[in-house]
Order: C-alpha cells, then structure tokens, then sequence
C-alpha cells in the first residue's frame, strides 16, 4: 500500500466515523428516536447540567469523534506522525465504542427500531475510527 493511498483512507475513515458518531448523538440526544425510554429530550443547556449522568456517555463520545476530527485533520496536513495519530485514533474509536455501549443501556430500545439505530450508526463510527488507526500505522514513515 502506498503511502498516499494508505494516508487518504485513514483520513476517509476517520471523517466518516466521526461524522457517524456525531449524528448518532444529535439524534438520540435531540429525541429523534421519539420512544427512547428512560431518556427524555434535552430541554436546553440548563437540563445537561441536571442530568449529566444521563448523558455523560453521550458527551464522552462526541468529545471523542472531536478530538477525532482534529487529528484526521492533522494526519491529512501531515503535521503529526502517522505512528501517533494511528495510536490516538485506535485508543479514540475504542472510547467511543466503550462509550455508546455504555449509553445504550440508558436509552434503552424502541420497538421500531429507531434508537437501536441511531445507536448502531455511533458504534459503526467508533469501529471505522479504530479502522482509521490501523491504515494510519500502515503509512510508512
């Protein structure tokens, strides 16, 4: 694998798994999957406060695809060592999987499927960034 092939794809996966966990957070945190039960919409910034216990899964993920995002960014301007960001994006998308399976028994299920969707498409995000990790350690130093 070439070094421009590999760098592209690690760039490619992490983008897509971090846009993956970000809209899979909007839509369970907003009360997209109308039925999640034991998790009721966010009524605005005063409520995050009061129920951060709640949603404290939530927020560590979308920290994570975050931090994500930025060292996709660094990795694709070549200002951080494909070794460092492959380390930094395995250990990420393994938080961010940890993360969702750890809310996911908060949000519980719909029987429409709707938030057990919302959740694959987070834990599908989170693997695409540990995916990202492994094409990153590909890239020749």
């Amino acid at each position: 694998m070439t070094t421009g092939v590999a760098r592209l794809s690690a760039v490619v996966f992490g983008t897509v798994g971090a846009g993956l966990v970000l809209a899979g957070v909007v839509s369970i945190a907003t009360g997209i999957p109308h039925r999640a039960h034991n998790m009721a919409p966010l009524a605005g910034p005063p409520d995050v406060g009061g129920r951060l216990g709640e949603i404290s899964p939530l927020l560590a993920a979308t920290m994570a695809a975050l931090v994500v995002a930025w060292v996709v960014l660094m990795m694709a301007t070549r200002r951080l060592r494909p070794s460092t960001s492959a380390a930094e994006l395995i250990v990420l998308g393994a938080a961010i999987v940890v993360c969702i399976v750890g809310a996911i028994g908060r949000i519980g299920y719909a029987a429409d499927g709707s938030v057990l969707l919302a959740g694959v498409a987070c834990l599908t995000g989170g693997t695409a960034v540990v995916a990202a990790g492994v094409l990153a350690a590909l890239v020749p130093e």
